[in-house]
């Protein structure tokens, strides 16, 4: 794509006058959509360490609000970062957290200190005793 780019009053630098953003916009977004960027990026980090975030239930707190959105971008900042820095990051946003309490004190009342003994018991027992 040839530019002609020209200051006029309208604009507060020559880059304004020079580029449409929505249409750069459109072109990158196709060219992701042509190569399955968001895949191939994934399978490109198969056999690097993980790391691993750990991210809350969307609106655990009640309804949406600015500080689910500021949270949000942070965390998708980190992992961001992290892949870019060579890390296998698995996405699964949305755990459900709601759940822990009644594990706390399933695991207080069983005696558990840990993730191992629950899979010794087994999952399923384990889930019959928290409902």
């Amino acid at each position: 794509t040839t530019y002609i780019c020209k200051a006029s009053p309208m604009t507060t630098s020559v880059l304004d006058s020079c580029l449409n953003f929505s249409e750069e916009e459109e072109v990158i977004l196709k060219y992701w959509k042509e190569i399955d960027a968001f895949r191939t990026s994934i399978s490109l980090s198969a056999g690097k360490p993980e790391y691993t975030f750990y991210d809350g239930p969307p609106f655990a707190t009640g309804l949406p609000h600015y500080g689910h959105i500021l949270a949000g971008t942070i965390k998708d900042t980190v992992t961001r970062y992290a892949h870019q820095t060579g890390h296998k990051v698995a996405r699964r946003f949305g755990w459900d957290c709601h759940g822990l309490p009644v594990e706390y004190e399933i695991d207080k009342a069983l005696g558990l200190n840990s993730r191992e003994e629950v899979l010794a018991m087994g999952i399923g027992v384990y889930n019959l005793h928290c409902r």
